[in-house]
Parts: structure tokens; C-alpha cells; sequence
């Protein structure tokens, strides 16, 4: 008698100790998603205008959408809402190519950029960071010449950006 109650105490013991264990376990996996951390947008687009690019975010949170570029300002639409990127800093240019025999110009630069105006998930995000731009371009070529300065023939435009936020 005496061991089947030592055993009935263990066991006893034992389901209290696994179902908090399991409570732990429970509200460790439904404990709320980060509030701050870093994103990162990586965006491209072959449009010649560049007014539209696709976007991916990745980081503290992951979506896929549309960047819609503005001159000082873009809108980031993602499923769930939107948010603006502010890119008002002086980009700072690494490198500058163009061959005029084969009229192909790239450029690489660095600008900082600032997010905030969100809707929707997005709204109250904060951050800022920076984006590195790569553009590809082939100039249109008129008798025998390149016109650099002219619309391009076609671009690519690839972004990445990454920026500390607070969501």
C-alpha cells in the first residue's frame, strides 16, 4: 500500500511537472513575432521608365509585392498594406561605365533611405538604412553613335536595401 501511494505521489508529480512543461512549450510557440529588427528589400525591374519594380522583403517579416517609384519617394505595396520608402539622401555614386562602341553604361551607387508611413500590418513602421542600386543599360545608337543620354533601349534595375525597423 505504502508504494502504490509513493507511486501515485511520482506519478502525480509527474503530470504536473509534464503538462507545465507543456504550458511553456505552448506559449513559447504563440509568443508574439518581433517588434524590431533588420529588413531587407531587394527589388528589379526591366522596365525602361523604372516606374514599377517587384519587391521582396525579408527579415522581420516576408512578403512579396510592387514598388511603385515616386522622385524623392516610393510606396511599397505588400499584402496586408503598404509603407513609404523615403530615399531624399545624396546617393553616392561607386562606380560609372559606358563603352561607346558597344553603348553599354552601368552604374553602381549607395543612398540612404528611410521607411515609415505604413497601412494596414505595416502601420507604425519606422526605420532607416541604405540601398545599393545597380543599373545595366543599352543607350540608343543614331548614325553610328551612342546617345548615353538619351532613353536607354533597355535597363535592369536591381535594388537591395537593408534598414533597422521597428514594426
Amino acid at each position: 500500500m505504502r508504494i502504490s501511494k509513493i507511486a501515485a505521489a511520482g506519478l502525480a508529480a509527474a503530470a504536473i511537472l509534464s503538462s507545465g512543461v507543456g504550458l511553456a512549450a505552448a506559449n513559447a510557440s504563440t509568443a508574439a513575432p518581433a517588434k524590431s529588427g533588420t529588413e531587407h528589400l531587394s527589388l528589379m525591374s526591366t522596365e525602361r521608365s523604372g516606374a514599377r519594380l517587384v519587391v521582396i522583403a525579408s527579415g522581420l517579416f516576408t512578403a512579396g509585392g510592387v514598388d511603385v517609384s515616386g522622385n524623392t519617394t516610393d510606396k511599397v505595396v505588400l499584402p496586408g498594406g503598404t509603407f513609404k520608402v523615403v530615399h531624399k539622401g545624396q546617393a553616392h555614386v561607386i562606380t560609372q561605365k559606358f563603352s561607346p562602341a558597344t553603348c553599354l553604361g552601368s552604374f553602381v551607387a549607395r543612398a540612404p533611405l528611410t521607411i515609415s508611413g505604413g497601412t494596414g500590418k505595416y502601420k507604425g513602421i519606422s526605420g532607416s538604412g541604405h540601398a545599393l542600386l545597380h543599373f545595366y543599360f543599352l543607350a540608343k545608337r543614331t548614325r553610328g553613335h551612342c546617345s548615353p543620354n538619351g532613353n536607354p533601349v533597355v535597363q535592369e534595375a536591381t535594388i537591395t536595401a537593408t534598414a533597422n525597423v521597428k514594426l
